[in-house]
């Protein structure tokens, strides 16, 4: 009898802990990809950078940012790409980001930052470049649609 109790056990802390892993997936839906670029990256300079797109239900938008610094190696050009979570509305994506978890500027590796907005819109940036390091601006980082 104790050998049904125990696994009545087991499995109900399975399926608790399989509602928690899709509870969390379902909060952090993706919603789109990002592509930035800039150029004149000087070594140990922070970038004020020019020009990405978003890419959102099929169509591709334009937009500027401001705010994220590139610390590495000298770069003529520095690009980064990186996916869009919790976007329902694309004016949700305007907005200053800060750093998505309260003292970390930085993702999982030294190539990647995750920032989120206001509105709960969460962008994991990737560095195409090895040997840089993306961290936020102390003001975070602000993006603005084009058109």
């Amino acid at each position: 009898m104790k050998c049904f109790s125990r696994l009545g056990s087991v499995i109900a802390m399975v399926l608790i802990t399989l509602g928690v892993a899709s509870t969390a997936t379902a909060a952090d839906t993706s919603s789109g990809t990002v592509s930035l670029q800039s150029t004149s990256v000087a070594a140990g300079v922070g970038v004020e950078w020019g020009q990405g797109e978003l890419t959102y239900n099929g169509k591709t938008y334009p937009f500027s940012l401001q705010g994220l610094d590139a610390v590495g190696v000298g770069y003529a050009e520095m690009k980064a790409d990186g996916t869009v979570s919790n976007l329902t509305k694309l004016s949700d994506f305007e907005g200053v980001y800060a750093a998505a978890e309260a003292g970390a500027a930085a993702g999982s590796g030294p190539a990647t930052i995750t920032m989120k907005n206001p509105h709960g819109v969460t962008i994991r940036l990737y560095a195409v470049q090895k040997g840089v390091d993306l961290t936020l601006a102390a003001g975070g980082a602000k993006i603005a649609l084009k058109g």
